[in-house]
C-alpha cells in the first residue's frame, strides 16, 4: 500500500493537492472515510474489499484519523493496489500514527497556512460585498497570480456548500455570509466562477481583467 499523509494548516493547498491527485483515478477508484462518523472497521474494510468495478488502483482519502491509529497494521492487510491518503493537522512526533508512518516510509507533505491567511480577507470582503474586495485582489494578483486567486474563489464556494466545520467561530461566519444567498446563487456563481477559468485557459481573456470582471458581477450581484 501506497501511503501519503497532507499535513499542516494550509486547508486550502490540501484541497487542490487532492482534486489534483484523484484525477489520475477514476470515479469509481475513490473512496472518502472520515473516521469521526465512520469506523476503523469501515476504513479497514475499504482497503481490503474489491471494488464491483474493474480498477487497478483505488484511492482511500482519510479525514479526522485519531492519534492512535496505527498505520503499520493497516499496511499489512492491504495490497499494492491501495493508494492511502490521510489529511490531518500537523502530527506529533510522539503520536502512533507519526511513528507508524516513518516504519512504513510513509511520504508526507506539508502544507503551511500563511499563504492562504492573506486572502480570508479577500474572500470575506468578497462575499460580503465590500468595495474593499478590489484592494485586496490588487494585492493577491500582483503576490501570487490570477489561478491562486481562481483556486481560493473554489474554495470560498465549496466552503459555503459543504457541511459545516467543527469550529463554532467558522460555523457562525459562513452562516451569516450565507444570508444574503440562495441555493441558486452557488450555482450561478460557480459558473461564473468557471466562465472566468475557461476565458483565462483559453486565451480569450487576460488573467486580470476576466477575475475583476468576475469579482465585479459578484459585487453587483449580477448572477
Amino acid at each position: 500500500m501506497k501511503v501519503t499523509i497532507f499535513q499542516g494548516p494550509g486547508e486550502v493547498s490540501k484541497l487542490n493537492a487532492l482534486q489534483r491527485l484523484k484525477q489520475e483515478f477514476s470515479k469509481e477508484a475513490i473512496f472518502q472515510i472520515d473516521l469521526k462518523s465512520d469506523s476503523l472497521v469501515d476504513l479497514e474494510t475499504t482497503i481490503v474489499s474489491q471494488s464491483l468495478f474493474e480498477v487497478n488502483q483505488k484511492l482511500v482519502i482519510v479525514s479526522n484519523a485519531p492519534e492512535k491509529l496505527d498505520l503499520e497494521d493497516l499496511n499489512k492487510k492491504a495490497g499494492d493496489q491501495v493508494s492511502l491518503v490521510l489529511v490531518t493537522p500537523i502530527l506529533k512526533a510522539s503520536s502512533e500514527i507519526f511513528k507508524s508512518a516513518k516504519k512504513i516510509n510513509a511520504r508526507v507533505l506539508t502544507f503551511e497556512g500563511e499563504k492562504e491567511l492573506s486572502a480570508f480577507t479577500f474572500l470575506d470582503f468578497l462575499i460580503e460585498q465590500k468595495p474593499l474586495v478590489f484592494v485586496e485582489l490588487e494585492k493577491l494578483l500582483k503576490e501570487y497570480g490570477g489561478m491562486y486567486v481562481l483556486s481560493m474563489i473554489y474554495y470560498l464556494l465549496r466552503r459555503n456548500l459543504l457541511p459545516l466545520p467543527a469550529s463554532s467561530f467558522l460555523q457562525n461566519k459562513i452562516l451569516m455570509q450565507k444570508k444574503k444567498y440562495q441555493t441558486k446563487d452557488w450555482a450561478n456563481l460557480y459558473l461564473l466562477t468557471i466562465q472566468a477559468e475557461y476565458g483565462i485557459k483559453s486565451g480569450a481573456s487576460p488573467e486580470n481583467i476576466a477575475l475583476y470582471q468576475l469579482v465585479g458581477k459578484v459585487m453587483g450581484k449580477k448572477f
